[in-house]
């Protein structure tokens, strides 16, 4: 089960697994991406979570693939690959293929359709699963403050009878680490704002880790006066773009497919969305590389089109 390591991805295939319990012989886990962030990693400690790096599965030793939460496009190094299950809440990106896919871009997360399934299978989910679904809900439709559906709902309200609070507590105040801490620095120092736009935009150079670009988008989308906050930075060989919108006639999704995705992986939510470009791009285009032509190229990739309100 191949996952882009957030707490809906984890959760889900963690149900996906107990689903095909004593079905298959064995099932792994694997995260396309290094698990860094810190409330990520304290999810897996706290609920005994077993993942494994994509570079290191042998993929011969496996007869079926399957994918939750993501779609077999995001990603470069899984187009080799035939996936036999594919269930996630993003849109659709690109024609797929698979013997059963379920994308259900309605609901708020993916978890909410693993919930689904375990109820129907009259499977009752342990104290640890239950946790790690509630709290897929719980993020990916931050509160249900911008987006849920009934179907998110009914499932939160289930899981809630066999939740762990106290690991949930643990797991939520374990967000930011010191190292964070000096990037909100320069953050501030580095943001450029525009009321008109309402817009706060923050490029940060190179980055040790690319979700510190998602801890401070949802940061500062907090600021009353902004609708978007988009933040980013490079971390190895990739340019990554997150995007915040407050939701209201916005599309962060369909900005990021716009913007970015001809030239890398972009793509997500009307509140939320993601674009990962290579830098070798940049260098190809321009024969620049530096925070300054970085900063330009991807300011000029979005407002080419978008009108700002």
């Amino acid at each position: 089960i191949i996952i882009f390591p957030d707490p809906d991805a984890i959760a889900s295939a963690w149900a996906l697994k107990r689903l095909l319990w004593r079905k298959v012989q064995i099932v792994n886990i694997a995260c396309v991406r290094e698990t860094k962030r810190m409330d990520n990693l304290a999810m897996l400690k706290l609920l005994k979570i077993n993942v494994y790096p994509f570079s290191e599965i042998k993929l011969d030793t496996f007869s079926k693939f399957a994918i939750v939460d993501s779609q077999p496009g995001h990603f470069s190094e899984l187009k080799n690959i035939h996936f036999h299950i594919i269930i996630d809440h993003h849109p659709l990106s690109e024609k797929i293929e698979g013997d059963f896919i379920d994308i259900v871009p309605e609901c708020g997360a993916t978890a909410t359709l693993l919930t689904e399934y375990l109820r129907r299978a009259r499977i009752k989910p342990s104290s640890g699963l239950a946790t790690a679904l509630f709290y897929g809900i719980k993020t990916d439709t931050q509160n249900f403050a911008f987006r849920g559906t009934e179907r998110d709902i009914k499932a939160f309200r289930y899981l809630f009878n066999y939740v762990n609070h106290t690991v949930i507590r643990k797991i939520e105040s374990s967000e930011i680490s010191l190292q964070n801490i000096l990037y909100f620095k320069k953050a501030f120092n580095v943001m450029q704002v525009s009321l008109t736009q309402r817009r706060i935009f923050i490029y940060l150079g190179k980055v040790k880790e690319a979700d510190i670009c998602v801890i401070l988008a949802d940061f500062f989308l907090k600021v009353a006066e902004i609708s978007w906050s988009i933040v980013a930075g490079c971390y190895k060989n990739h340019i990554i773009v997150i995007f915040r919108s407050d939701g209201y006639r916005k599309d962060a999704g369909r900005l990021a497919k716009k913007a970015f995705g001809h030239i890398g992986e972009a793509g997500g939510h009307k509140e939320m969305a993601r674009a990962e470009i290579p830098i070798k791009y940049l260098k190809d285009i321009s024969g620049k590389f530096n925070d300054k032509s970085i900063k330009r190229f991807i300011l000029d990739q979005i407002d080419g089109v978008i009108k700002w309100h």
